[in-house]
């Protein structure tokens, strides 16, 4: 009789404890707002993102909290992951939407980086980045051979962005002569020099140029190049692999390094410190919006690609890219330092 009491009682105190701790995060949510930060200006890719998905994530959080996007531009996106590392009270009410060059440049040391990818809390990712870079349609420049024999300009919001990794990488591999400039706000306004005639050529996603400038690609404006990413996209069979273009095995470690960075994607994460059970709760009120028949139909309609996967999966991910080998890393270092 003693020992059923003592599974009784032992049964009964977890159910109050898990009662309890299901309470205290709904009391941290319930009324409060929880902010997004987007380490961009308003019209990017990652806006188009992120928008939809902050439409319906908060309602599968205990409490149901608003959710609010914050644009924090600047420093390559650097800028908003700091401030979400360092500044923002490690609560659960602020969480951060990386740029998916913000892991390689930790990797490389970038001076711009004040946080570590290993200590965040990945939430989820709600889908892959595959990057291209384009050029104004009527630019003599056709493919890889005329970027190793024409100059071309290509601008970058920070030398944190994959804006100036992706071309400074093939400079070094494949001896383009992209000539980067540096000091745009956002990728926002890299694509646009493009449209201003300030540049030739930018690096943005394949999502971000078909979604945003279709009409840009239908009228032949501008022609994609070649493709980022570790897998040809499905809607890109004919252009280019940056990783297919590099022969030489030690270099291709490095291309693949540098295009791993597409499986970050549209990436949530919460800083580090933030309780267990919060996480916890931030993460599968993750994969219930991704299984959300509302939000995917919204998706659907604004002809976006969800292929997510969840924080644990996303952890590592990230951990890949900052932890990759320290002779990797010193080649993708040279390469972004123009040796």
């Amino acid at each position: 009789m003693r020992a059923t009491m003592k599974l009784v009682c032992a049964a009964l105190g977890a159910a109050l404890a898990t009662a309890a701790a299901a309470q205290s995060v709904d009391d941290v949510f319930r009324g409060q707002t929880l902010r997004i930060v987007i380490p961009s200006a308003p019209g990017g890719d990652r806006v188009f993102y992120t928008l939809p998905f902050a439409e319906f994530y908060g309602r599968h959080i205990p409490g149901k909290p608003a959710v609010q996007p914050v644009f924090m531009p600047g420093a390559g996106g650097s800028l908003a992951i700091n401030y979400t590392y360092n500044v923002a009270p490690r609560d659960g009410l602020t969480i951060v939407t990386p740029l998916v060059g913000a892991g390689a440049a930790q990797a490389i040391g970038e001076d711009s980086v004040k946080y570590d990818f290993n200590k965040m809390n990945w939430i989820g990712r709600t889908a892959d980045a595959t990057r291209v870079i384009f050029i104004r349609g009527e630019s003599p420049v056709r493919d890889i051979d005329d970027l190793r024999k024409t100059g071309v300009v290509i601008g970058s919001a920070g030398r944190a962005s994959d804006t100036y990794g992706n071309p400074a990488l093939m400079n070094r591999f494949l001896g383009t002569k992209f000539k980067i400039i540096i000091g745009y706000k956002s990728a926002v306004d890299v694509n646009q020099a493009v449209e201003t005639r300030e540049t030739d050529a930018a690096s943005t996603t394949w999502s971000d140029l078909v979604n945003k400038r279709r009409e840009w690609l239908r009228d032949g404006t501008v022609r994609v190049l070649v493709q980022i990413a570790l897998t040809k996209n499905p809607e890109l069979p004919d252009t280019p692999l940056l990783l297919d273009l590099v022969k030489n095995e030690d270099d291709k470690k490095v291309v693949a390094l540098m295009s791993s960075s597409s499986q970050m994607g549209q990436a949530f994460a919460a800083p580090p410190g933030v309780p267990a059970p919060v996480v916890e709760a931030l993460r599968r009120a993750f994969d219930e919006t991704m299984k959300d028949p509302d939000y995917l139909a919204l998706a659907k309609k604004l002809n976006q690609t969800i292929n997510p996967v969840t924080g644990e999966e996303l952890a590592k991910i990230a951990s890949g890219i900052v932890n990759a080998p320290a002779s990797v890393i010193g080649q993708y270092m040279a390469a972004m330092n123009g040796q």
